[in-house]
């Protein structure tokens, strides 16, 4: 399970280090690589982040809708727009210019949060502005029993 947020660098050539705890994770999966994807949520874009095993079972969603329309709209959006990486020797993953320009990712700092089965990746400064919607958390703390 990714759990947790972690402010990271990007460095120069587009490379951050992936979090000790979500490395463990990643170990014990059934490996493969990992499928980033861009996508923008309340207009704010960031970079979500998929071990192979979550990647398809995404894919086994998206088959299943029975709307065609729809299914091949997801297709394009996620699958068609994604790119598969690996780990290097480092613990780092490479994140393609076009991508880090999708998601408004500059070189500097990024936030790595981990969203359960996958993890996201965030402009610094955007992910800080995004926290600070308090009403949103309380009505969606009033669908879980804690």
């Amino acid at each position: 399970m990714f759990s947790g947020w972690y402010a990271v660098s990007l460095d120069d050539k587009g490379r951050i280090a992936v979090p000790a705890s979500f490395r463990h994770t990643l170990a014990k999966s059934e490996g493969g690589p990992l499928y980033l994807t861009p996508f923008s949520h309340d207009d704010k874009p960031h970079l979500e982040v998929f071990p192979a095993p979550e990647f398809a079972k995404l894919a086994a969603q998206v088959q299943a809708i029975e709307d065609s329309e729809q299914a091949e709209l997801l297709k394009q959006e996620i699958f068609g727009r994604s790119v598969a990486v690996e780990l290097d020797a480092q613990g780092r993953i490479v994140l393609p210019q076009w991508l880090r320009e999708e998601a408004g990712l500059a070189n500097g700092r990024v936030v790595v949060e981990g969203q359960i089965s996958r993890f996201d990746i965030w402009d610094e400064a955007r992910y800080q502005s995004r926290r600070a919607e308090p009403e949103r958390l309380k009505q969606a703390l009033k669908l879980i029993k804690r």
